[in-house]
């Protein structure tokens, strides 16, 4: 593409916030559902977890799927799964009902992460798609943060209800805004349309480098969401604070993980390896974790261990989610390759709840999350070293590709 949609590039981003916001209503709305629906913290889990039920184990065939569905139409049926499912959460009469929405929702998350890329490289510029990929990074902390704001507000004044309400008026919106730049994701006049055959698209699955990326992915969003999705309930339950309260003192801790995303864009564009970003944010994770569950620290140092903790981990995804500028050999692979990394980011969000609590126990043994986390930050700094010597074999068989 010889110029940038900048328009279309901007409601492509938009539409992943808004998918993201599905994750950031919850962690403040569990203190309501467990009183509301008698939940115990091991149910809450499932309810956190049942979002990425789907993406655990279809995200890697959706990818496959997008180049022949269209990423644009399957960025449609993802909003409108988004839609039903909180239309039919904000009704939901038992926990049953509600945990069967957050599936529903769960799969339009899916269907938007994975496509959603396929319309960036769509709307770009090679010029400009390092910078649009690098503010992708961000769709996660972003969306997860304005829910996070969002939440609370609405929870006081009217109720859980209205927050899933208020969530399928953003699906909404998200869905008209993509009816409206759809001509902008089109392809160039003149273009030949050939449906990409499924070896074409599965070439990343025979490499090792893309499942490098995944499971590097999946260990940062176990760490992340086993602190991120937990510390509300942590705070009102352990420490008295108010949910108010609770609920804005995390947003701040997941809006910090925004500028961190583009720092790892940023250490790209000046020179950084991927992988050495990696082994950045392993390292990072392992030593703020060791200061968040100090018990001989106050717990304002404490909290400022977590806020470190967002931005430092952060220059993962920012450095990641462009993978597929190294890691596909054509066009068909950039959904291939992304449906990968967000198997990685299902799976240790899966995870992460249920593991969580299952370690903290029902005594509420918060620090025993510990071991956990560093294992899984040692995990992290190994993939990153192996995906500098992977990356630096593929820029010396293909000079001229960027990385």
């Amino acid at each position: 593409m010889s110029r940038t949609h900048w328009k279309a590039a901007v409601a492509a981003l938009l539409l992943g916030v808004m998918a993201a916001i599905f994750i950031g209503k919850l962690p403040p709305a569990i203190p309501a559902l467990r009183a509301e629906f008698n939940l115990s913290l091991a149910q809450s889990g499932w309810m956190v977890s049942m979002f990425n039920t789907l993406g655990v184990v279809a995200s890697i065939f959706m990818g496959l799927f997008t180049a022949r569905a269209g990423a644009w139409h399957l960025c449609v049926a993802g909003a409108t799964a988004m839609l039903l499912g909180a239309l039919a959460g904000a009704l939901a009469p038992s926990s049953a009902l509600l945990l069967a929405s957050r599936f529903l929702e769960g799969v339009g998350f899916l269907c938007i992460v994975v496509a959603t890329p396929a319309l960036l490289m769509r709307a770009t510029a090679d010029a400009d798609r390092k910078r649009v990929f690098s503010f992708w990074g961000a769709y996660m902390p972003t969306g997860t943060t304005l829910g996070m704001l969002l939440a609370p507000l609405l929870i006081a004044a009217h109720g859980w209800r209205a927050l899933w309400l208020a969530t399928g008026l953003c699906a909404l919106a998200a869905i008209i805004m993509l009816v409206l730049r759809r001509d902008d994701y089109a392809a160039p006049p003149g273009a030949v349309q050939a449906l990409p055959t499924w070896r074409a698209s599965a070439g990343p699955l025979k490499r090792a480098g893309p499942w490098w990326i995944a499971l590097a992915f999946a260990c940062y969003a176990f760490n992340y969401y086993a602190i991120m999705v937990w510390l509300p309930t942590f705070m009102v339950g352990e420490r008295q604070t108010p949910l108010l309260i609770a609920s804005l003192l995390t947003a701040l801790v997941v809006a910090v993980n925004i500028p961190g995303n583009l720092l790892g864009g940023m250490l790209m564009h000046r020179g950084f390896s991927r992988g050495s970003n990696v082994c950045i944010a392993g390292i990072a994770t392992a030593l703020t974790c060791l200061m968040i569950f100090s018990p001989a620290l106050p717990d304002w140092l404490r909290y400022l261990g977590c806020v470190a903790f967002s931005f430092s981990v952060g220059v993962l995804p920012g450095s990641v989610m462009s993978a597929a500028q190294t890691h596909a050999a054509n066009p068909a692979q950039v959904g291939t390759i992304q449906g990968m990394i967000n198997q990685g980011s299902n799976l240790g969000q899966f995870i992460s709840p249920l593991l969580v609590t299952s370690i903290v126990g029902v005594g509420l043994a918060w620090n025993n999350m510990l071991a956990l986390l560093l294992g899984t930050s040692a995990i992290i700094i190994v993939a990153g070293l192996v995906l500098r010597r992977i990356e630096q074999r593929i820029d010396a068989e293909r000079p001229a590709v960027s990385r």
